[in-house]
Order: C-alpha cells, then sequence, then structure tokens
C-alpha cells in the first residue's frame, strides 16, 4: 500500500501533461497536413512547434541553418530540373493572365507626309507559369536573371504590336532582351524596341491642328479564353518628364483595353495613345509674317499715282510671285490631301488681295492713258480772211507769205513735242530731241517769250494771212486745234483713277483686317 501511493500521486501528476502533450501533437499533424505542400521541405531544415495561436513556428538550430546555406542549389541545377520535361507548347494552367507595362523613352519623329511616328519603348509582361515553381528546390537567389536564349525555351503569349509598321529588338550590341524568373514560377519579360506606328491626321486646321497616334498591343495566337491580357498599374508612362520635337509637343498618353471579335474568337486588344500639338512658330515665321510684308508692299502702289504705271506693275508683279513661291514651298512638305487646310486658306486670301490689287491698278490704268477710244481729232477751225479791195498779191509774194506759215508750223510742232517730253512721268527730255538745230526755238518753248523780242503788231499778223480768197470767203488756216474739249475729258479721268486709289488705299486694309479677325477667330479656338 505503501508503494501504491505513490505511483498514484505520479499518475495523477503526469497524466495531464501526456493528455496535453497528445493534444499537441495531434494539432501538429494536422498543421502538417494542410501545409504539407509547402513544409515538406522545411521540416528537413527546421523542427517546429505550435505556438498559441495555433500556428507553426520553427524551432532553428543554428547548426541546421548553416547546412542549409551551404547546401542550396544554384542557378543551373534549377534550370536543369525545371526545364526537364517542360513543355513551351502547352498553356500553363490552361488559362493564363499576363500583365503588360510600357515605358516611353523617345519619341523621334513625325512624319506629315507618310503620316506615321517612330519611338523607342520598353514593354514589360508578366505571367505566372507553375511549370516553372522551383521554391521547393533550396534556390540560393529567389529569382533567376536570363537572357534570350532561354526565352526560347519557355512558352510566351505570343504577343506583338498588329497595326505597327514597323518594328525591332535593339541589338546593341546583343538583343535587348530580358528574362525574370522568380521561385513561385512567375515570369518577366522586358523588350526594348523600335517602333513606327499609323498618326491619325486631320490637316484641316494646318498648322494649327492636333495628332493622335496610336499602338494596339495583343496576343497573336490565343484568345481570351486561353490568354487575358490587362494593363498594369502603371500602364504607360514616359521615363523622361517632358517630350519635345522640333515641331510637335506630346500633350497626353492614354491606354484602353478593348475586347475585340474575330473569327478565332475574342481578343484582348491594349492600345496606347499618344496625343500630340503641333507648334506653329516656324509657319509663322515661314509663311504668315512674310505675308503680311508683301500685302503692305502690294499697299504701296496706290500712294504712287496714276503716272507710275510701270512701278506699279513692277511692285503687284512681283508682290504675287513672292507669295506663289512661299506657298509652294509650304505645301512641297504636306500630303496631298483633297480638302481645304488653313495655310490653304491664308495663302490663297493674301494672293487674292494681290490681284485685286493689279485690278485696281488696270482700270487706273485705262482711265489714264493718253488715247481716247472712238475719239478723233477735231478738225480745225476756219479761219476767215479780211476782205479788201486791193489787187491779187503776186505768186512771189504768196509764196513767200505760205513759206513763212509752213515755217511757223514746224516751229509749232517741235514746241508741242517738247512739252510733251515735260510731262512726262520723269520730265526729262534728251539732248537735242525735236529741236532739229533750231536751238532758240527750243530755248524760247522752254522759257516762254523773251521780253526784248519785238513784238508783230496785229495788222502785220493780219496782213500775214490776207490771201485771195475763193468765192466762198474763207479758206482753212493753220493754227493749232483747240485742245479745250479734250484736256477736261482727261482732267476728268484723272480726277477718277485717283479717287479710286484714294479708295483703295482704305477699302483694301480695312477687308484684310477685317480677313484677319475671322481667320485668327476661327483658327486659334478650341475644335469643338
Amino acid at each position: 500500500m505503501r508503494l501504491a501511493l505513490p505511483n498514484q500521486i505520479f499518475i495523477f501528476f503526469t497524466l495531464p501533461i501526456l493528455l496535453h502533450q497528445a493534444d499537441f501533437s495531434d494539432a501538429k499533424k494536422a498543421v502538417y497536413r494542410r501545409n504539407s505542400h509547402s513544409l515538406r521541405r522545411l521540416s528537413r531544415n527546421y523542427d517546429w512547434q505550435v505556438d498559441e495561436h495555433g500556428g507553426l513556428r520553427p524551432i532553428i538550430n543554428p547548426k541546421a541553418e548553416r547546412s542549409i546555406k551551404s547546401e542550396c542549389a544554384n542557378d543551373s541545377y534549377i534550370l536543369d530540373t525545371i526545364l526537364k520535361g517542360y513543355n513551351r507548347h502547352k498553356i500553363p494552367g490552361g488559362k493564363v493572365e499576363v500583365e503588360v507595362e510600357v515605358w516611353v523613352q523617345e519619341i523621334t519623329t513625325i512624319s506629315d507626309i507618310t503620316s506615321d511616328f517612330q519611338l523607342d519603348i520598353y514593354i514589360s509582361e508578366m505571367w505566372l507559369d507553375p511549370a516553372l515553381d522551383y521554391a521547393g528546390l533550396n534556390p540560393c537567389k529567389y529569382n533567376l536573371s536570363l537572357n534570350s536564349i532561354l526565352l526560347e525555351k519557355l512558352w510566351t503569349p505570343n504577343s506583338c504590336f498588329i497595326n505597327s509598321k514597323t518594328a525591332e529588338i535593339h541589338n546593341s550590341p546583343f538583343p535587348n532582351v530580358f528574362l525574370l524568373i522568380y521561385a513561385n514560377g512567375s515570369v518577366w519579360t522586358n523588350y526594348r524596341l523600335k517602333l513606327q506606328g499609323p498618326c491619325q491626321m486631320d490637316l484641316t486646321r494646318f498648322p494649327f491642328d492636333n495628332v493622335t497616334c496610336s499602338l494596339t498591343f495583343e496576343s497573336f495566337n490565343y484568345n481570351t479564353d486561353e490568354v487575358e491580357m490587362s494593363w498594369s498599374t502603371v500602364g504607360v508612362a514616359k521615363m523622361r518628364e517632358k517630350i519635345e520635337l522640333a515641331d510637335y509637343e506630346l500633350t497626353d498618353i492614354s491606354n484602353k483595353r478593348n475586347k475585340e471579335t474575330y473569327p478565332a474568337g475574342f481578343w484582348h486588344e491594349l492600345t496606347m495613345s499618344f496625343h500630340f500639338k503641333r507648334r506653329a512658330g516656324w509657319y509663322i515665321l515661314q509663311a504668315y509674317l512674310p505675308t503680311y510684308l508683301t500685302i503692305t508692299i502690294s499697299w504701296i502702289s496706290f500712294a504712287l499715282g496714276s503716272k507710275a504705271i510701270p512701278a506699279r506693275t513692277m511692285l503687284g508683279v512681283n508682290s504675287l510671285l513672292a507669295m506663289t513661291f512661299q506657298f509652294g514651298n509650304i505645301i512641297r512638305n504636306l500630303p496631298r490631301v483633297s480638302y481645304v487646310k488653313a495655310i490653304d486658306v491664308w495663302m490663297l486670301s493674301c494672293m487674292t488681295f494681290v490681284f485685286c490689287s493689279l485690278l485696281e491698278l488696270a482700270w487706273v490704268g485705262y482711265l489714264s492713258r493718253d488715247e481716247e477710244p472712238g475719239l478723233s481729232p477735231p478738225p480745225p477751225p476756219v479761219v476767215t480772211a479780211k476782205v479788201t479791195d486791193k489787187p491779187p498779191p503776186s505768186p512771189l509774194q504768196v509764196d513767200s507769205k505760205y513759206s513763212t506759215l509752213h515755217r511757223r508750223k514746224m516751229q509749232s510742232d517741235e514746241e508741242s513735242a517738247l512739252l510733251s517730253l515735260k510731262d512726262n512721268d520723269y520730265g526729262y527730255i534728251p539732248p537735242g530731241f525735236g529741236l532739229n538745230g533750231n536751238i532758240s526755238s527750243a530755248m524760247r518753248s522752254l522759257s516762254g517769250r523773251c521780253s526784248c523780242e519785238p513784238r508783230a503788231s496785229t495788222e502785220h499778223d493780219e496782213s500775214a494771212f490776207q490771201f485771195h480768197l475763193p468765192r466762198n470767203g474763207s479758206i482753212r488756216g493753220m493754227e493749232e486745234p483747240l485742245l479745250g474739249p479734250k484736256l477736261s475729258i482727261r482732267q476728268e479721268n484723272d480726277r477718277l483713277a485717283m479717287r479710286i486709289d484714294k479708295i483703295s488705299s482704305f477699302m483694301f486694309p480695312f477687308l484684310f483686317s477685317l480677313f484677319n479677325i475671322a481667320y485668327w477667330w476661327h483658327y486659334l479656338r478650341d475644335p469643338i
């Protein structure tokens, strides 16, 4: 009895402890069953215990930890293991979700002729391939950085830019392809590409227009039942803060995902759009400002008067030719579109203003010409001679008087020629023109009658014209024709020409100002 009592006491105290350990052992087995796949490898290196929350906590042995580090699997062993029996034609897990991310490095050119643009980008794709999970191989590192040669042995979504004109991977000095495999089987690929894509250009508002260029990325072989593509949280981003070109400025980058229908099913399309605004500074300096100067030069002709017809013609024609040359130089670098552009409206309108100034010049020149159409010179007036009872003069006397009249007529012709030269545009008289050797008569025609020259009496003049009259009592004299009606018509035309020039000098700038207000208001406001 003495021995039984201590045994009973021992059993009484040790039985709860054994039962408690049995409970912990059952909990440990349950945790092992739930995490057998992950803990199978770790159970070789650690001793586990259940914590107060029912979870497993490793009992770290420093010696075992040092052995783990010395016995980890290297990259070659891992690659040989995971690629052994790997099928690159099998879709991982039956369906794959691919995340895409794009970083824009540089936008090089935008061509108005071919309506496309060129850019350099980094594009990344990430998906999960359970067949590449090497976490149970005790790796020395949990990501493997590999090159493009190994990528050819793995499954890829075979994605591409379906609307690009050209696409190539940079090869400087080797193919710029990055491959990273994580321990859980996640695959990350990165390509550095040079692309040429299309642009949507509406040149109606050129050079105040906006341009949108887009690229579409999708899987070429797999529809949405096999591969689902989506943008990452970053989407499309710039590697530089501000991207500018010579004549364009990047204003915005947008991305979207569409689901497109094809005969083989549905495909996810990832589209990134680049929005550009054209810089109009070059066109203002090369087109708009020179046309302002050309238009102003064409208006100078209004102030030259109706006598400077050659100078005004030269100004108008040269202005029209200069504007035509400027217009041809600008449209040479633009696509041949069938609609009217803003620069066309400007140049054609300015050419119309110059052409109208030439029409005004033709009207003024028509009014200022010397000969009037349909107006014949008036007949010389009839001069009556004084009838006397004197006998008829001798033939010698008549001949001497007739020769005097002939010399007067020649002298009158010379004076009229010199006077016409004095009224020309430049007031220049060539030496010896119309003098016929008679210098004194020319000097008298220019300076007037000399006061020292004796003046013939009226009776002497009348006697000089006394002829033997016929029966009708009159003869046709040799006096100069009266210029009264002809001078009045020319003066009236000159006044009309001056009035036209004066009205044109006001109306042309006024109408051109109205055109400028309407043009700049229409094309500088934001399109609806």
